[in-house]
């Protein structure tokens, strides 16, 4: 559905917001535990099968959650503006240099320790079910997540392109293409501690988009994946003020 994200279509948009991001995934909830009911009702599974399908219910739930919610960007007045496809940046940039001060790439000892955890479950679950448990659904879930961290390390490992570019007046993402130092109000690395681990993220805030009207960073690019990212901030940073320097020294 296309949405002229104005007056037109809010209701619809705050509608299809709520239904999206909070019904589908609860919907969905709600049909994997009534398939482990009635699979628990007909003997078909043992107790720890049954307490395990409850409580893995809810991954796929908040993976769908929030594959829908970054479809969405909340406004101030407290609407919600679908944003899928919308390009993040303001204008095309030609500015775009030959060659950049610092690139950065997936470090290669954390895609292989993916591959080896993945392999290990894949292992893990293999060997439950030659083991001959009476168990069904925590062999069949360790190897679904073993394959997808297999897949991830995997894929990382065999990626050779760079995720991050910084120039002496701007910086590269695969998501926003080249942008000057011009149109970007910051760009900042932040410590997210919400999860089991620390994870680096670096925020990007352009000029004169959505995201700019909603106080929100039109990229938070992962770092904690990436080699030296250590160094990532110190290398903005000095960019920056090395740019402004010059535009101050070009206009005096």
């Amino acid at each position: 559905m296309i949405y002229t994200n104005d007056e037109a279509d809010k209701s619809i948009r705050q509608r299809n917001y709520y239904l999206t991001v909070y019904l589908v995934p609860i919907a969905l909830v709600a049909i994997i535990c009534g398939l482990v009911y009635w699979a628990s009702s007909n003997n078909y599974l043992q107790k720890t099968d049954i307490t395990y399908g409850y409580f893995m219910s809810l991954t796929p739930a908040f993976f769908l959650y929030a594959f829908n919610r970054r479809n969405w960007l909340k406004m101030p007045d407290g609407t919600f503006h679908y944003i899928k496809g919308i390009a993040p940046t303001p204008k095309l940039n030609f500015n775009e240099p030959a060659l950049y001060e610092a690139e950065y790439y997936y470090s290669k000892t954390e895609k292989a320790t993916s591959l080896l955890v993945g392999l290990g479950l894949i292992g893990l679950s293999i060997w439950l079910g030659l083991k001959g448990s009476k168990t069904i659904l925590i062999p069949i879930m360790t190897n679904i997540g073993g394959l997808f961290m297999s897949y991830i390390g995997l894929k990382g490992l065999l990626d050779k392109s760079a995720k991050l570019k910084i120039a002496k007046n701007g910086l590269w993402t695969n998501k926003l293409g080249f942008v000057n130092w011009d149109d970007i109000n910051f760009a900042e690395v932040e410590e997210d501690k919400s999860g089991r681990q620390p994870q680096l993220f670096l925020n990007i805030r352009l000029k004169g988009t959505k995201f700019e009207e909603a106080n929100e960073p039109d990229e938070r690019l992962l770092l904690s994946d990436l080699k030296d990212n250590g160094m990532i901030e110190t290398v903005i940073n000095g960019s920056i003020t090395n740019y402004n320097n010059q535009k101050k020294q070009s206009s005096s």
